[in-house]
C-alpha cells in the first residue's frame, strides 16, 4: 500500500490521481461508490485496472442486507488486491471476521478510539483506518487520535494505520507526524500537496532569472 492513497470512486480523479506518481491505490465508500455508479461490484473491477496497487472496498448494500456476501464477491475480483473496510462496530466486527475466515484482508474503518486498535489486533486486521478531520469535531474521540492508535499497536507491524478524513495538506503532515503509515486524500488535497504558493513563487523567480540573464547575454 503506497504512503497516500486516492480516496475517490471517480476513474478521471483516479487517473489523474496516478498519473501523478503520488499515488498507487484507491480507497472507496458507499458515498462515493454511489456517486460514481449504481453497481459497484462492477465499478471495483474499473478501479482496479486503473491503479497498479490496492483497491479498498467497503460493501455497500446494493445487493440486499447480506454484507459479508458482498465482501466475499469484491474480494473475488482480484483476491490478491482488494481489501475490505468493516466498520469497527459489532456488526462490521462480525463483517470482518467473516471475511478474515476466507483469507481476505480488512481494514477496520471509523477507527475512533484506540481501543479499535484492539480488536483489529485480535482479528487479525491489515489496517485500521481513523477518521481525523471528524475526530476532531467530535467531543466524544480524544486527541490525538492517530497517536493513540499507533501506541496501542506498539512495535507491531500491524495492523497499519491509515489515516482518513484528511481536508488540508497541514492535515495529511499532521497524522503523518502522529505516526499513521499511509494517508487517504481527495483529488483536491493531492494538488494543494504540490502547490505551495511560496515553492510557486520561488520556481516563477528561477525561470525569470533565466530569461533575464538570456536577455542581457544576447
Amino acid at each position: 500500500m503506497s504512503i497516500l492513497l486516492i480516496d475517490s470512486a471517480d476513474p478521471a480523479d483516479v487517473k489523474e490521481a496516478v498519473a501523478s506518481g503520488l499515488v498507487t491505490s484507491a480507497t472507496t465508500n458507499p458515498k462515493l461508490m454511489r456517486a460514481a455508479t449504481d453497481k459497484p461490484l462492477e465499478h471495483l473491477a474499473t478501479l482496479l485496472a486503473l491503479v497498479p496497487g490496492e483497491v479498498c472496498y467497503q460493501p455497500t448494500g446494493a445487493y440486499g442486507d447480506d454484507l459479508v456476501a458482498e465482501a466475499r464477491r469484491a474480494v473475488d475480483v482480484d483476491p490478491e488486491r482488494v481489501i475490505i473496510k468493516a466498520m469497527a462496530t459489532a456488526p462490521g466486527t462480525a463483517l470482518a471476521h467473516a471475511v478474515r475466515q476466507r483469507g481476505a484482508r480488512v481494514a477496520l474503518t471509523a477507527a475512533q478510539a484506540p481501543r479499535a486498535m484492539i480488536t483489529a489486533l485480535a482479528l487479525g486486521c491489515h489496517a485500521v483506518i481513523p477518521y481525523h478531520d471528524r475526530g476532531l469535531k467530535d467531543p466524544q474521540v480524544s486527541d490525538p487520535l492517530v497517536a493513540g492508535l499507533v501506541a496501542v499497536r506498539g512495535t507491531r507491524p500491524a495492523p497499519q494505520v491509515v489515516a482518513a478524513s484528511v481536508k488540508t495538506p497541514e492535515q495529511v503532515a499532521e497524522v503523518l507526524r502522529q505516526g499513521a503509515d499511509a494517508v487517504t486524500v481527495p483529488l483536491a488535497v493531492l494538488r494543494d500537496l504540490v502547490s505551495h504558493p511560496s515553492s510557486r513563487t520561488a520556481e516563477e523567480d528561477f525561470l525569470a532569472q533565466y530569461r533575464d540573464g538570456a536577455g542581457a547575454a544576447s
